[in-house]
């Protein structure tokens, strides 16, 4: 995968080259898809040849709904059973934050997602004043509905990764029972919550520009084109 991801890198090096300023592209793509290794390997790619922190990356993961959030819903048993579902992240603040490092070349604080709580942690990721390229990268990022919709027009490209639904729920399978959930347990949770998830994602596709194939399972989208292309 290193050869993709390096592919990739040059590319989001010539749109910034080719715009001047910061550039924002969204990785989509569904749970167990790859996206948080690809927006790491192509921002390590990038750091690597232009120096560290030239490209950073900003997850959704950190906007979270917090645990008490879910408990303080209609439904609690049902929100927490959900997590992960669009209505569960606190999609207004994402688009805010989305905004503000569009708009500010400065440093911007952004909270990530400590796992082991199970919640946000405030300020824990800066893009600082010399990132030049900045991954967006979550599993709505290219939802076409309020308030996700509004991110379209920030981001300069957007990109899917490439992962069939089968392949992707299998590693997210095997991600519950890394944490201790039975394969039964793990087995529903997939099939109640992060397979009509990925569907959903799988569905905004057609608003990528291009596509990052995924590690492992067949390519089902068309090829990546480049800049040059």
């Amino acid at each position: 995968m290193a050869a993709v991801y390096e592919s990739f890198a040059e590319r989001a090096i010539e749109l910034q080259r080719a715009k001047g300023g910061r550039v924002l592209v969204g990785l989509a793509g569904s749970p167990g898809s790859g996206k948080s290794t690809s927006a790491a390997g192509v921002v390590g790619h990038i750091n690597a040849e232009l120096g560290a922190g030239t490209a950073v990356v900003l997850p959704m993961d950190g906007f979270h709904l917090y645990r008490a959030e879910l408990d303080a819903m209609p439904d609690p048993a049902e929100a927490h059973r959900r997590r992960g579902a669009h209505w569960t992240f606190d999609g207004e603040a994402f688009v805010r934050k989305v905004r503000e490092v569009r708009a500010d070349d400065g440093i911007v604080m952004a909270p990530g997602f400590d796992h082991g709580t199970g919640d946000p942690v405030e300020g824990a990721i800066a893009v600082g004043e010399g990132a030049e390229i900045v991954i967006v990268e979550g599993n709505y990022v290219l939802l076409d509905e309020p308030p996700w919709s509004a991110l379209g027009e920030l981001f300069d490209e957007a990109w899917f990764v490439d992962c069939d639904v089968d392949t992707a729920m299998a590693r997210v399978v095997k991600r519950h029972l890394s944490v201790g959930r039975s394969l039964v347990q793990a087995t529903l949770r997939v099939d109640t919550n992060d397979r009509p998830n990925a569907l959903e994602i799988l569905a905004t596709k057609e608003r990528a520009d291009v596509f990052v194939p995924s590690c492992g399972g067949p390519n089902t989208l068309p090829p990546p084109t480049f800049l040059d292309e």
